[in-house]
């Protein structure tokens, strides 16, 4: 009799430790859901680039996304809708009524949630689970997080785990890769990658295409991204046609690059879209180049809208029109896109298509230089240098050209030197001045290798 009381005090002890818990019923990408490319309600990252929405079915309300996300989290009944940038591995969600409860993309075969597509997370009480079908409770309070313990992950010789799971093969390799420990990363897309699985074959398509860890080896590119591409890869598919259009590990070849490209558009790839563009664009077919570039703008491209810009301000493949190409490059800067907010700064601040206006020129400045684009940067510090539409301050100047310098811009990195060397808006340094000056002239720098000359370097 004591067994059994104990029995049911140990089941309503482990039911209760569940009761505030939620669990991963599944995560699923919705191809046909064409939500994260609606222009109107479209995010991008602080670089620009396309968010994708993640839709997320519970029974709560969410208080708080960790990490990943841009704006607010929005809330029709029992979905949620938050925008996750692409290069975010992992989400922390936290609720109301339950536990919070970490969700890692891996798990469940995406190293990443690609921008512009929608995804389905379908959460659900964990007590509920596990009452009701028996089910693995993932974020229980044994577990911590959503990994799945594998009953075959026996220690091998060596303390490595013997791992059958292939979402935890990939999860191993996306971490070695993201430490840039190359080998260990490919040893487990190896594994995973032998079972079928398309983005391990997809990077080490990748790895093998750019050199990391291995020597670079187009054939063998091609071999890896043809596994992945055919199972639908979108990422594949483009990569292949980047080596058709290069003629690397094949023959050169436009009409192959385009066929494999197109078909990551037929797979809702509107990145691959704008990739034809520039296809066209380097073949000197202008005026087609600028139709794909307004396909995938008309689907919230901010690549896409920058380029159509530079077109119009270049009179490439379009009658040249410097109005048309600042419509064009607002449209992008308004999306968040940094390249496009600097260059409506420098339209701005040279009167090109607008009437000249500095104050206009600082603020869209502001917004790419705080987004850390070096060229932003550069122009801040010039703005303040000069007293363009603030007052001239050298410290705040020095302040961000040091932030562009550091960003790798040769005319940054020689006027930081020179501020150093005169005492402009910070303490003369000549050790300081040096540093920088060299720092230019490696990167070929004429006035960085004159400055050193002069001071005897």
């Amino acid at each position: 009799m004591d067994k059994l009381k104990l029995t049911i005090l140990f089941l309503f002890m482990s039911l209760a430790a569940s009761a505030q818990r939620l669990a991963v019923e599944s995560l699923k990408l919705r191809p046909n859901d064409l939500s994260a490319r609606n222009v109107k309600n479209q995010r991008h990252d602080l670089n620009g680039k396309p968010c994708a929405l993640l839709k997320v079915m519970v029974m709560d309300n969410i208080t708080k996304c960790s990490s990943g996300n841009i704006g607010d989290i929005v809330t029709e009944g029992p979905v949620k809708l938050i925008y996750i940038t692409s290069a975010t591995p992992s989400i922390e969600l936290s609720f109301q009524y339950h536990y919070p409860l970490t969700i890692n993309f891996a798990d469940y075969g995406y190293k990443h949630l690609e921008g512009n597509s929608t995804y389905e997370l379908n959460l659900v009480d964990a007590l509920q689970m596990m009452i009701g079908n028996g089910k693995k409770v993932e974020g229980s309070a044994s577990q911590g997080n959503n990994v799945q313990p594998n009953a075959n992950n026996t220690a091998n010789v060596g303390g490595e785990p013997a791992v059958n799971d292939i979402a935890e093969m990939v999860k191993i390799a996306d971490d070695a890769y993201k430490t840039k420990d190359y080998s260990k990363a490919m040893k487990w897309y190896l594994k995973a990658a032998d079972k079928g699985n398309a983005h391990a074959q997809c990077q080490i398509g990748y790895m093998y295409n750019y050199a990391e860890g291995v020597t670079a080896n187009y054939s063998t590119a091609l071999k890896w991204y043809l596994k992945a591409a055919n199972q639908g890869n979108t990422e594949a598919q483009r990569h292949i046609g980047y080596l058709y259009n290069a003629g690397r590990g094949v023959t050169q070849s436009f009409s192959k690059a385009l066929q494999w490209l197109n078909k990551a558009v037929a797979n809702g790839d509107v990145h691959a879209l704008c990739d034809i563009g520039n296809m066209y664009g380097d073949r000197g077919d202008h005026s087609v180049a600028m139709k794909w570039f307004l396909k995938a703008a008309e689907q919230g491209d901010t690549n896409a809208m920058y380029k159509i810009g530079l077109m119009y301000e270049l009179g490439s493949g379009v009658k040249k029109d410097l109005s048309i190409a600042m419509q064009w490059f607002l449209k992008a800067a308004e999306q968040g896109d940094a390249r496009s907010q600097c260059m409506v700064g420098g339209m701005y601040s040279k009167g090109i298509g607008v009437t000249r206006d500095n104050a206009v020129a600082r603020k869209w400045y502001l917004k790419a230089a705080d987004q850390g684009y070096a060229d932003a940067q550069a122009n801040m510090g010039y703005m303040y240098y000069h007293g363009f539409g603030v007052s001239k301050d050298y410290s705040t100047a020095f302040k961000w050209y040091l932030k562009a310098a550091e960003n790798g811009t040769n005319y940054a990195m020689f006027t930081v030197a020179e501020m150093y060397e005169n005492g402009q808006g910070v303490e003369k340094n000549i050790d300081k001045a040096v540093y920088w000056y060299k720092k230019g002239a490696a990167k070929n720098h004429y006035d960085c290798k004159q400055a050193l000359k002069r001071l005897g370097y």
